[in-house]
């Protein structure tokens, strides 16, 4: 049995209240007792003394995409240097475990768990992960598993089958269900098709996330088909990444505001996640023009790179009039080695570098093999601000875990959280900023006895000097570790110090949401 003592510290405990100067007593993976400064015994614990910093709850990512990551970076260095413990994953309508083997980070075939939640979730236990880890179960990875990528409803027997293998990730402890209607191939269902399946989601507690079919032209639309789809499941709504872009849509963010508080005043439960840029990253397939848009990736990058005549014919296709902002494109990484050069630097200074038109680097990019992806510089500060600003709008990263030497990301990696603390702080009080970030978060998801300091929960725990939490992660060195961050417990263990000397363990779970 190991008891630690945490005293001397100022507690944001994660709830919302005033902070007050508190001991903490933890026993293994629990927190045991919080008292007033200097009330508790030290007798028989090791004693952390905070010298007066914040000890907050450890930080709860919404909106991540690390399964497979969680497997092949389980020291989870970018996330747990922010202070994050618990990060929700298979956003998106994406799910690894349910992805061919060559396309995600899970790797090598050895790992045998395609289509298999629960041998999913067995492996990221074996990994020793230093994060806790939910999963979703995400509706483009299920029916392109099912489906392909075939541009058509679902048969009766293809609708059973995505049903029976979202239920049994439900059942093997898949914490929602995620939809991405506006990429391929989710892009080919319906909102009955949506619904069908989220209603698998009814009495089990569980979100209905989604980054629905369009953040621009109709957004509006968009956020009224998730909370049709929501409804049909259980009434409880994630809503990924809140946006409105490109510029001429920047006007419809007060709108889609009307749109969500409406819903909630309805009854929905609805959160919505964020990350306080305004370069969004995805791959460079989201710009491509009609009709290799709804090509698959594989079949239009291995077109692109075998044929010249398809080629010519991709990079004719961007002559219709639309402008795709290149020169706020940026590519942030890439399977393919020889792109690390292209790293930050936009689609009009590589065509400047290489002698080529911003189409003809698109389709040098993607022909080779596998898609790039690049930071879109699609949003505006002022909406930024609006967005962080709302009560029901908590942290999501929307990226995975790097590794600390790893320079090919998008800054979000490394710098969510401090800057969501420090813009949402301009707005609120740091107590309800901290709820946001913690309990709010890991109620939504149901991470039981998680996201507050309090007798009976996890010893999920930052120890942090708020004043001074930051990141300073740009786009040309967008790996820069959190500044502020003294210490990150999970499950009662050091997961994390700035101090390399420091032993560091990897308590991390595996969370079966039931």
């Amino acid at each position: 049995m190991e008891n630690t003592l945490f005293t001397n510290v100022k507690l944001y405990d994660g709830t919302g209240r005033a902070p007050f100067m508190a001991d903490v007593a933890v026993c293994d993976e629990r927190i045991v007792e919080v008292a007033p400064s200097g009330s508790l015994k030290k007798t028989g614990a090791a004693v952390i003394d905070g010298k007066g910093l914040d000890l907050t709850p450890g930080f709860v990512d919404a909106h991540a995409h690390s399964d497979g990551k969680a497997v092949t970076v389980p020291t989870g260095d970018s996330k747990i240097s922010q202070g994050v413990t618990s990060e929700i994953t298979g956003n998106c309508g994406f799910s690894d475990y349910l992805d061919e083997i060559k396309d995600n980070d899970l790797g090598a075939e050895i790992y045998n768990v395609r289509g298999n939640f629960a041998a999913y979730a067995d492996l990221v236990e074996r990994s020793h992960q230093a994060l806790n880890i939910m999963h979703m179960c995400g509706h483009n990875t299920l029916r392109a598993y099912v489906m392909g990528y075939e541009q058509r409803p679902p048969t009766k027997e293809e609708m059973r089958q995505m049903k029976v293998l979202l239920a049994e990730a439900l059942d093997n402890g898949a914490g929602g269900f995620s939809g991405g209607p506006y990429y391929l191939p989710g892009k080919f269902a319906d909102t009955s098709e949506l619904k069908e399946l989220a209603s698998l989601l009814k009495g089990t507690g569980k979100p209905y996330a989604t980054h629905i079919r369009s953040e621009g032209d109709t957004l509006l639309e968009s956020l009224e088909e998730a909370m049709e789809i929501a409804r049909a499941g259980d009434n409880n709504l994630q809503i990924s990444h809140l946006k409105a872009s490109p510029r001429r849509n920047w006007h419809k963010i007060d709108a889609a505001f009307e749109v969500i508080e409406k819903g909630k005043q309805a009854g929905m439960d609805i959160l919505a996640d964020r990350y306080p840029y305004i370069h969004c990253n995805t791959t460079l397939r989201s710009i491509v023009p009609q009709p290799f848009d709804v090509v698959d990736t594989t079949t239009l990058c291995g077109k692109l790179k075998e044929s010249a005549e398809y080629r010519a014919a991709f990079i004719a296709s961007f002559n219709d009039g639309r402008d795709r902002g290149f020169e706020r494109v940026l590519i942030t990484t890439s399977h393919e080695p020889s792109h690390r050069r292209f790293y930050g630097k936009s689609i009009v200074e590589i065509g400047k570098e290489l002698g080529m038109t911003p189409p003809e680097v698109m389709a040098f990019l993607m022909a080779s093999g596998r898609c790039p992806s690049a930071a879109f510089g699609t949003m505006c500060e002022e909406n930024l601000n609006k967005i962080l600003a709302k009560p029901y709008v908590v942290a999501g990263s929307d990226g995975n875990i790097r590794q600390f030497d790893d320079n090919g990301t998008h800054p979000r990696a490394f710098g969510t959280h401090p800057r969501f603390f420090r813009i949402a702080a301009k707005y609120n009080d740091y107590a309800s900023v901290i709820r946001r970030m913690t309990s709010l978060t890991a109620a939504k998801f149901n991470l039981v006895d998680r996201g507050a300091v309090l007798p009976g929960y996890y010893a999920d725990l930052t120890l942090l000097d708020l004043e001074n939490y930051d990141s300073k992660a740009d786009y040309s060195v967008p790996n820069r570790r959190a500044e502020g961050i003294h210490a990150v417990y999970v499950n009662g263990k050091l997961a994390y110090s700035p101090d390399p000397e420091v032993k560091t363990f990897r308590p991390g779970k595996m969370l079966r949401i039931k």
